[in-house]
């Protein structure tokens, strides 16, 4: 039997169609500018889910995907990161998800990832956005992905990524309001001698080994990201984006990763691949798509009413 989406008409997975209560789905976005680390964190993202071992240290873990499509995205990245290499930037289209199923995680829901990416022209102007990145409207949470260094006036190019994305989500009907906002500072590896230096130590000890011991994981994450405000804030002086963001999201957090572990040479890895604290922004998009009471209790009444 064929299940479609009655949007957009694509196929849809079997196993998220007879699953999908089991394992809701929790859209992982990549909103940025091109060379700002996109494609290379869900390529280092799924490398990291299946060769650091985790399920070694979390009673029941899996990943699995969800269709051939799925299957062949994950494999292929983390052979090109085994190989020294990296993904080519992603083209302008409008993509089908990479759809894996994450269970297990000792501190979250199991859920269905959605994980969308396009490439960074998508997002200079909103109607690139509109065209391309429709898929952001659904997100509970949203990931802006942000080379600080890359960057010539960080609060200007924040600010313009920022006000390109309100404009295109008031065009797809959307509300930002109902959004959690994520603010990933990319190639961290390439600030350490900026970054504060207890932002820098998490950073380092951000392997598998960091995940081992999680019982306060989420209260650290959370620490983290009030100390990476104040740096933006105060050192970046980002302070425009600030106020806008905090005015049109449901909140706003932060976090800090090195999807290489250390710069590459042109498209190559001149040493092995040493992924940190990617998993971070995954954790935040879970945490910030949990159902509360009251979203339960909107969707029991609205159930009612039709």
């Amino acid at each position: 039997m064929a299940y479609r989406c009655p949007s957009c008409g694509e196929r849809a997975p079997a196993l998220y169609v007879r699953e999908y209560k089991a394992f809701p789905p929790v859209v992982l976005n990549a909103v940025g500018f091109r060379q700002h680390g996109k494609t290379v964190y869900f390529a280092a993202l799924f490398y990291a889910l299946k060769k650091l071992r985790l399920a070694s240290h979390w009673d029941d873990f899996f990943t699995m995907s969800l269709d051939e499509d799925s299957l062949n995205t994950v494999y292929e990245n983390m052979r090109l990161l085994e190989a020294g290499r990296l993904p080519n930037a992603t083209p302008r289209n409008f993509p089908r998800p990479t759809m894996l199923r994450v269970y297990g995680v000792p501190f979250q829901p199991s859920y269905t990832l959605l994980c969308y990416d396009t490439g960074g022209e998508c997002f200079e102007k909103p109607n690139q956005l509109v065209q391309f990145a429709g898929f952001v409207r659904r997100a509970k949470a949203v990931l802006f992905l942000m080379s600080l260094g890359d960057m010539k006036d960080a609060n200007a190019e924040a600010y313009r990524l920022l006000n390109t994305y309100l404009i295109g989500m008031g065009e797809l009907g959307g509300n930002t309001h109902n959004q959690h906002l994520i603010v990933v500072c990319t190639k961290a590896d390439q600030l350490v001698d900026k970054l504060p230096e207890d932002v820098v130590d998490y950073l380092i000890h951000g392997t598998v080994k960091g995940l081992i011991q999680h019982d306060n994981y989420m209260t650290t994450l959370y620490q983290m990201s009030t100390r990476l405000r104040t740096y933006i804030q105060n050192t970046v002086g980002a302070y425009e984006f600030l106020n806008a963001a905090d005015a049109h999201f449901k909140s706003v957090n932060f976090s800090v990763i090195s999807a290489l572990g250390a710069a590459p040479e042109g498209s190559r890895l001149p040493v092995e691949i040493v992924p940190r604290r990617v998993f971070d922004p995954l954790f935040w998009a879970m945490e910030k798509s949990r159902m509360t009471w009251k979203d339960r209790l909107y969707g029991l009444f609205r159930g009612r009413k039709t």
